[in-house]
């Protein structure tokens, strides 16, 4: 790694609103370059609309449904496609394609809507933002500011952001409330 390019980082690391970050890394030694992922878009296909699709095959993972990295949801919605995928072949492999497309095609939609929903938030991502969505947005941006001084609401984030409750979560009363007094 160039010493400009780390001393850079050590800089910003230096300027974040947790000291302790800068104070665990200032006399690391990097393992390697700084990398940059080249594929930022989210991308799905719905083969659950098919009306044929080749007997005894599937498509499973980024082919089915890939993540912008950022959102670090790739790998658990590939792990629930492949659970998705052995309660399908646990009912037998006859139209396997189907059942399991359209199975996947449920599970995904969440994550989904949490990964298109976020990227409307930037200015040039294209695409239709209803007053339901900015409304989401705006929500969700206030309950991350407050998340960074309130551990409950950081908990409620994070198990969203990770997948293990559902979004509804978020807009309780319980988290509202928290939400507005922050």
């Amino acid at each position: 790694m160039k010493f400009r390019q780390m001393k850079s980082g050590l800089l910003n690391a230096r300027s974040l609103p947790k000291p302790e970050i800068f104070d665990v890394i200032k006399d690391s030694e990097p393992l390697g370059p700084i990398l940059t992922y080249q594929f930022s878009t989210n991308q799905r296909r719905h083969y659950e609309e098919l009306s044929r699709f080749p007997e005894g095959f599937i498509v499973y993972g980024d082919a089915l449904c890939s993540f912008n990295p950022v959102y670090g949801q790739g790998m658990t919605v590939a792990c629930t496609e492949a659970l998705t995928l052995g309660e399908s072949l646990a009912e037998g492999s006859d139209r396997i394609g189907r059942r399991f497309f359209r199975a996947a095609g449920r599970l995904i939609d969440i994550p989904w809507q949490i990964a298109v929903g976020s990227d409307l938030q930037h200015e040039r991502v294209e695409g239709k933002r209803t007053a339901q969505v900015r409304f989401v947005n705006w929500y969700i941006g206030r309950l991350f500011r407050s998340a960074n001084r309130d551990p409950v609401l950081a908990t409620k984030f994070l198990e969203v952001a990770n997948l293990m409750k559902a979004p509804s979560t978020l807009l309780s009363p319980a988290v509202a409330l928290r939400v507005w007094k922050s």
